[in-house]
C-alpha cells in the first residue's frame, strides 16, 4: 500500500506532497524529485521525513 508524505522543501519552504511506496526495498532511503526546487532530497522510507530535518 502506498501511503502520502509532505515535507518542507529546504530550499524554498513550501510544503511538497509525495507518494512513497510501501514495495519491499533494503534502502532507507529513497531521493524524491522535489517539484518545489527541482532538485532532489533525501526521505527516511520509515517516517517520512527528510534527512537531516531536526523537527520530530
Amino acid at each position: 500500500m502506498d501511503r502520502q508524505i509532505v515535507f518542507k522543501c529546504p530550499r524554498t519552504g513550501l510544503n511538497v506532497q509525495h507518494r512513497l511506496t510501501d514495495e519491499p526495498s533494503d534502502r532507507t532511503h529513497v531521493s524524491v524529485s522535489c517539484p518545489a526546487c527541482t532538485r532532489l532530497h533525501l526521505i527516511e522510507r520509515a517516517s517520512g521525513k527528510l534527512v537531516g530535518d531536526r523537527r520530530r
